[in-house]
């Protein structure tokens, strides 16, 4: 039942019809005052729904747990319908990478939570590689080279090093001799080190096991980039928004090593974030965002076939 109605049948088993019309009338907003009766924790397609639902029970575990209301994880089947769900107005939290989560802060339907840590840093860097022989040692160099994007929605894949190339006065439809977008971070890499590319640019967690072998070298990094997060629904009460906050950011090693473990590689926890920690990347966006970037776009050796959970 929703919280605006229960309390207007309080109010009108005590004699209140007035308050009764006026709160039925104003519905959404009372949502606020009460805690939700479940949550969704809602994922998503960064591979197929079974590894990423396996991925995140155990945090939804946790959740439930410390929280007193049943959390149920939902993988969207591709990234449209993660918009999707993600615009709906109901009780959840939602696992964003950086980018995804600045468009959708802007509509206001979701208020970010806490960001994850990896080897106790909450941000990230863009890392642009080249194979470990090649003659580029500069970025300014790369006038002429093949260029391959990963993940076509991955800020460090695309909208990061773009501003790199700005600042190295590279402009790259113009400057490469061919840019080609792979669909996912791992396939560049691989074009990269078999010679089908000359240079990529990826998160430098992927890139570290390719660069700790000798198989490629780094040729510059980005400034820090906030990691991905988690962000609540906007109806959802500050005090129970509270309660989230202290839910996650309490996860630690080694007492919750299964879960951070569950969640990806050298996850030690989570720390608190706000809105504005974004604005960098809406400003990059602003300056070099390509309108031709779809959001729907998957890393096509592992499309999901559905959903998984509800």
């Amino acid at each position: 039942m929703p919280a605006s109605m229960s309390l207007a049948k309080r109010l009108a088993a005590h004699g209140f019809p007035a308050l009764t019309g006026l709160l039925l009338f104003l519905g959404a907003p009372a949502l606020s005052a009460e805690e939700p009766e479940r949550l969704r924790l809602l994922l998503p397609p960064l591979s197929t729904p079974d590894k990423v639902y396996a991925r995140f029970q155990p945090l939804a575990g946790h959740l439930e747990k410390a929280l007193g209301v049943p959390v149920k994880a939902r993988v969207a089947g591709d990234l449209e319908s993660l918009l999707r769900l993600a615009r709906q107005d109901r009780p959840q939290i939602v696992y964003l990478c950086p980018l995804v989560y600045a468009r959708l802060g802007d509509e206001g339907a979701l208020r970010p939570l806490v960001r994850i840590e990896r080897q106790g840093k909450d941000t990230f860097r863009s890392v642009v590689v080249v194979r470990k022989g090649s003659p580029y040692q500069e970025l300014e160099e790369l006038k002429g080279a093949r260029f391959a994007y990963g993940d076509p929605v991955c800020a460090a894949s695309r909208l990061v090093p773009k501003t790199m190339f700005a600042e190295a006065g590279i402009r790259p439809h113009r400057d490469f001799f061919e840019e080609r977008t792979l669909g996912s971070n791992e396939n560049a890499l691989y074009a990269v080190a078999a010679d089908l590319f000359d240079a990529t640019a990826v998160d430098e967690s992927a890139a570290h096991p390719f660069l700790e072998k000798g198989v490629l070298r780094a040729l510059g990094y980005s400034r820090p980039i906030p990691q991905y997060l988690l962000a609540a629904s906007a109806g959802l009460s500050d005090s129970f928004r509270k309660r989230l906050v202290q839910a996650l950011t309490g996860l630690r090693r080694p007492q919750a090593t299964a879960i951070l473990r569950a969640i990806g590689p050298n996850v030690n926890g989570f720390s608190p974030t706000s809105d504005d920690d974004y604005d960098e990347l809406r400003s990059m966006e602003r300056r070099h965002g390509s309108p031709d970037i779809p959001l729907n776009l998957l890393n096509p050796s592992e499309r999901p076939s559905g959903t998984r959970g509800r």
